[in-house]
């Protein structure tokens, strides 16, 4: 009975001396942990962005790294979620180095399809929130989160309309002819179609005019856009109001009012 009794001490004793040896090699693992984050960028892409963020893990430890896991939740500055994508690496031997590159593609017509109008219009910066998890020797985990901001440039800043400048065409129709400026501060170059519709006080549609957009990041356009109405429709026209503004290209498409004169 007494030997049992020394068995099972010796036994509690040992059991205590490998959990206290691998609580300290564990935390010791975990100080000597090397996790550096790099600097998120956005680059374009056929169908709209990337966010890439680049990230490196240096395992100095005494155990492996198992299912670490980075994952990205982008929103808007109302804080609407865009996008949540995880990156996942299952494992990191010990004594080991990792790079690796977190992408997260947005393309344009999921931003503007969630009434983001305001991003197409107005400069502002996308939110960030990094989290990393991970396990050491499948039994430790730890867990890390920082966050950061991304400007975002507005294709179509600083959007404007002029006066309406009002002729004779022939006897059927006149002709109009509207100042369209604005500065793409997107990294995307933005090449479509601009359209605008003309309505009377009631909402009737009295003309309309397009023109081609071809305007490379960072540059600035200035034009105008004709459009024909009816001899009896000129008079509808108000020298000031609203407008209807369409634009359409091969990655989205989007409208809103404007106002011109």
């Amino acid at each position: 009975m007494n030997i049992a009794i020394r068995m099972l001490s010796i036994s509690t004793i040992i059991l205590w001396i490998v959990i206290l040896f691998f609580s300290v090699t564990a935390v010791y693992s975990v100080m000597n942990l090397g996790i550096n984050i790099g600097e998120a960028q956005m680059l374009p892409s056929s169908r709209g962005i990337i966010f890439s963020v680049p990230f490196s893990v240096s395992n100095d430890g005494y155990y492996e790294i198992a299912d670490l896991n980075l994952t990205t939740r982008v929103t808007d500055p109302n804080g609407t979620v865009l996008d949540l994508t995880e990156t996942v690496i299952p494992s990191i031997p010990r004594g080991t180095n990792i790079n690796a590159t977190h992408k997260v593609p947005l393309d344009m017509e999921t931003i503007l399809s969630m009434d983001h109008v305001p991003l197409l219009l107005d400069d502002s910066e996308f939110n960030v929130e990094i989290f990393v998890g991970l396990n050491f020797a499948r039994a430790v985990p730890v867990q890390l989160s920082t966050n950061t901001t991304i400007p975002w440039g507005a294709p179509l800043a600083n959007f404007s309309l002029g006066r309406i400048a009002v002729s004779s065409l022939n006897s059927t129709h006149g002709e109009i002819s509207i100042s369209v400026s604005f500065e793409n501060h997107a990294i995307l170059d933005l090449t479509g179609t601009l359209k605008l519709e003309f309505y009377s006080d009631s909402q009737e549609l009295i003309t309309s005019g397009e023109t081609i957009i071809n305007v490379s990041s960072g540059q600035s356009y200035a034009g105008r856009i004709f459009a024909y109405p009816r001899q009896q429709d000129v008079g509808k026209l108000a020298s000031s109001g609203n407008v209807r503004v369409i634009f359409e290209s091969p990655m989205f498409t989007v409208d809103w009012w404007e106002h011109y004169g």
